[in-house]
Order: C-alpha cells, then structure tokens, then sequence
C-alpha cells in the first residue's frame, strides 16, 4: 500500500513540476475546445435524427402512373 501511495505522490509531483509555455497551453486548450465543440454537434445531430418523425408516405396524387392518381387514375 505504501509503494502505491508513493507512486501517487510521485506522479503528482511529476505533473505539477512540468510546466508548459504560454503557447503550448492556448494550443491544448484550443484542441479541448474542439473536441467539445464536435462531440456537442454529434450528440446533437443523433438526438434530432433519433427524435426527428419519420416523413409521410407518398400519397401518388402527382400524376405517377404507379401512383394511383393524377391523369392516370382509372
């Protein structure tokens, strides 16, 4: 348990030693900023597709002669 608490420690402190330039932060908070952005737009655009009602069958009133109507009704 103890070597586990260490190795903790020791990853923490390893991170919080690391620093990054100015630049390379704007660069990563831009790429989480995309990232989010996308995934909202696919959650998004599947929820819509999931609720969206599905189109009414055609009704074959438009002059299709498999339709049934139009000029083509018997």
């Amino acid at each position: 348990m103890k070597e586990m608490e260490k190795l903790a420690k020791k990853g923490v402190d390893d991170v919080a030693d690391k620093t990054i330039s100015r630049k390379e932060a704007i660069k990563k908070a831009g790429y989480m900023a995309v990232s989010a952005a996308t995934m909202m737009i696919l959650l998004n655009s599947q929820a819509e597709a999931h609720t969206s009602p599905a189109p009414p069958p055609p009704t074959g009133g438009g002059g299709s002669p498999t339709g049934g109507g139009g000029i083509w009704k018997k």
